[in-house]
This record gives structure tokens, sequence and C-alpha cells, in this order.
């Protein structure tokens, strides 16, 4: 892991991930707009950690970087059975829940759909699914937040331009569309 401090453009701190071999991962900032940032007040000091999520296969590290102290701390999470096997999934990051769709499996492409909740450290599959298996696409969150659109990607046997709407509220409570982080 690297920082630079992209105002000056200077290298900052380099560290090792707790992880051998990362390919394919899910790798999202914890935080509304994709700038995670904790204060913590101490001393009448705001204290800035960011928060960044990795998951790939059988491997879930949560990071923080305390950008005042220029550390690095990582803890690992868990990983359901249902998508410990997978990578090449779609994944987009809603208030504090990611949603994984579809992957890839040894010879198998997936069409399952799970959710990891960030602030309960759950996992959930569901039995709905996407209407075909897809593997290396990606997953944008509409700029209301109502809509989800899966993009692109390959199906067991060939390329695909895929283009799946879903609603949010099909994947999420109206208790996790309201949080914020």
């Amino acid at each position: 892991m690297d920082v630079f401090d992209l105002n000056t453009f200077q290298f900052i701190k380099h560290d090792k991930l707790p992880s051998n071999y990362i390919e394919y991962p899910c790798f999202v900032s914890n935080s509304k707009n994709g700038q995670v940032q904790e204060m913590i007040k101490t001393n009448q000091r705001y204290k800035q950690i960011y928060q960044m999520l990795l998951f790939k296969h059988n491997t879930g590290i949560s990071i923080e970087y305390d950008e005042d102290n220029n550390t690095f701390q990582s803890q690992i999470l868990p990983v359901c059975d249902n998508i410990a096997t997978l990578f090449c999934y779609a994944y987009v990051c809603i208030n504090d829940v990611i949603l994984f769709f579809g992957g890839f499996s040894s010879d198998i492409v997936s069409n399952s759909v799970h959710k990891y909740s960030i602030r309960e450290n759950k996992w959930m599959t569901f039995q709905n699914t996407l209407p075909s298996p897809l593997c290396k696409c990606v997953a944008i969150l509409s700029e209301d937040n109502t809509y989800v659109h899966i993009i692109g990607g390959a199906s067991e046997k060939q390329v695909t331009s895929t283009h799946i709407k879903t609603e949010v509220r099909e994947w999420l409570s109206e208790e996790e569309m309201k949080k914020k982080n």
C-alpha cells in the first residue's frame, strides 16, 4: 500500500498488506463520496482516520490509515463461504453496505448476489440472483442512489455487452438505504 499527498505529489508511506497475493479485488473506501474519514477528537484537535475494505476470494481486510501518525492498521474480516471461491465480481458500496454481483470460480460464472454490512460485519446471500451468470463486469450506483447499473463483463462462454439496471431497494432495507457514514 502506498500513500501519496495529492496536493504536492509527494510519496508519504509504504506498507504491506497482510496477504500475499491480491488480484481482481473488491477495494472500497468506507465513506460518503469516496473520502472516508473518521474524525476523532483528541486534545481539542481532530485526528483523521481513513478506512478502506478489501475482499478477494476468502480474504477480507479492513485497512485504516491514520493520517496524523502516518500509520496503517489492518484487521482480518470474515468472508462468507458462498462468495469465498469467487473473484471478478461487480461491486458497489452504498452507505455502509457492499453489494457483490456475479463472479468467477474455476470454470463457473456465477449469477449470485451477496451483501456485506460493514457496521454489522455480516454477510448475506440473496435468493434472488442476476438474470444470467456474469463476471468481469462493473457496478455503478446512479447519482440519485436508487439504481445499480451492472455493465459489460463476460458470461460463461463470451464477452458480453450486458446492461442490467436493478433497484437499490431490492437489495437494501429501508434502514440501510437511509444510513449515512
